[in-house]
């Protein structure tokens, strides 16, 4: 076979070879795109919303186990305008297993508050914000040692932190030479017994979880960095990345409810006082 023969056989056995690849069938299932959240949420008519004891974001019934609190209102006012077969399933996690649960695709939204930081936003994502929260202490009521930010670099400080929660990414960040105490609990307010009880110097936590333990144990503890937050964090819904349609679902619900007045009413329901939180209108000053 001469050359010229055998380059024609080929381009045409190759012609052949492209064209029958082109009309190919797909495996089973490759041309159906995944069905998205928004979607499966309109088509099943459930939101599965997972939550973790927040006070007064989010608080449980110790009978009924039922959650309640800021946050989950916020979810019940976007509920209630998806139509009346509209149905909420709660689910209890943790903050050191809430990221799982999202990415997993276990929970479509977890409502209890949460800050979006770095690192959670390398994993998940966040709505829009609803409030802002601020990163403060609790020490000893007769303790004066701890007046700024530098006042934490002090030799030999004990720091008690709740596993996962953003008091133990920032004592992790800037505190490397203080021993920390980390306990995995729902509960943030719960290291803060270790300063009570002489085992840390101060605990770590946001400005909310500070003030309702020092409301709740007045003349033995008292609340640092109130007015001048180490950090402050925009606090709202996490949800699962690859998601846009359900994050622009949850993002123009909830500016929603911010311009209709309604996160205002809730807001005025169940904050107990100035440093616990600042409405997203108004964010702590520098």
């Amino acid at each position: 076979m001469s050359a010229q023969r055998r380059s024609n056989v080929f381009l045409i056995v190759l012609s052949f070879v492209v064209l029958s690849s082109g009309c190919a069938q797909p495996p089973a299932g490759s041309g159906k795109s995944a069905e998205s959240i928004l979607d499966r949420v309109k088509r099943e008519g459930v939101i599965h919303a997972a939550f973790i004891k927040y006070p007064p974001f989010v608080d449980v019934d110790p009978r009924t186990h039922q959650p309640s609190g800021y946050f989950i209102d916020v979810m019940e006012e976007v509920r209630s305008r998806m139509g009346k077969d509209m149905k909420l399933s709660y689910e209890e996690t943790t903050w050191g297993t809430m990221v799982a649960g999202v990415q997993s695709k276990r929970f479509d939204v977890v409502v209890s508050g949460i800050f979006s930081t770095i690192p959670r936003s390398m994993e998940v994502t966040f709505s829009r914000p609803l409030l802002f929260v601020g990163l403060g202490a609790v020490s000893r009521a007769t303790d004066t040692r701890f007046a700024t930010e530098g006042d934490l670099q002090k030799p030999g400080l004990t720091v008690a932190v709740t596993a996962g929660e953003v008091g133990h990414e920032y004592a992790q960040k800037y505190l490397p030479t203080a021993k920390l105490i980390v306990i995995d609990t729902p509960d943030i307010t719960r290291p803060m017994l270790e300063v009570l009880s002489g085992r840390a110097d101060i605990g770590i936590a946001d400005s909310m979880s500070c003030y309702n333990f020092v409301a709740a144990h007045q003349g033995d503890a008292k609340q640092l960095f109130a007015d001048h937050p180490l950090y402050v964090y925009s606090t709202t819904l996490m949800l699962p990345r690859h998601e846009p349609d359900w994050k622009d679902f949850l993002d123009q619900s909830l500016a929603f409810l911010d311009y209709s007045g309604i996160t205002k009413r809730l807001e005025a329901k169940y904050k107990k006082g100035s440093t616990a939180w600042i409405s997203r209108s108004l964010p702590f000053a520098p």
